[in-house]
């Protein structure tokens, strides 16, 4: 593990804008995904450019949400078990997670949507 604040990755100055969007990691997988940030230019960016092209607010954030809080689980198994996790791993446990998550919403036009 290390204790300084280098992108486990590549090295680089890990930040949330390098560890979600401008690692060469983090790139891979967005575009593992189809979605093209070159215009993201910071973090908060990202949840204004919705690139699931999605118009419900609800399932915008919820699908943003669990992009990101895998990407942050891929960089934690580099870090704590030096593993390196394939865009298919990464999105299968979105996908998983998306499931699991559906469950938590009343609408089931919401949870169709989900789980797409």
């Amino acid at each position: 593990m290390r204790s300084d604040d280098l992108c486990p990755f590549c090295s680089g100055c890990e930040d949330c804008l390098h560890l979600f969007i401008s690692c060469p990691r983090a790139q891979s997988f967005w575009s593992y995904l189809r979605f093209d940030l070159a215009t993201v230019v910071d973090i908060e960016q990202l949840w204004l450019a919705n690139p699931f092209q999605e118009t419900n607010q609800q399932i915008r954030t919820t699908l943003l949400t669990c992009v990101l809080w895998n990407v942050w689980k891929c960089r934690n198994a580099k870090v704590f078990r030096s593993e390196d996790e394939s865009n298919l791993r990464v999105a299968t446990r979105c996908h998983d997670d998306l499931l699991l998550w559906s469950n938590r919403s009343s609408k089931a036009s919401v949870k169709e949507k989900l789980v797409e």
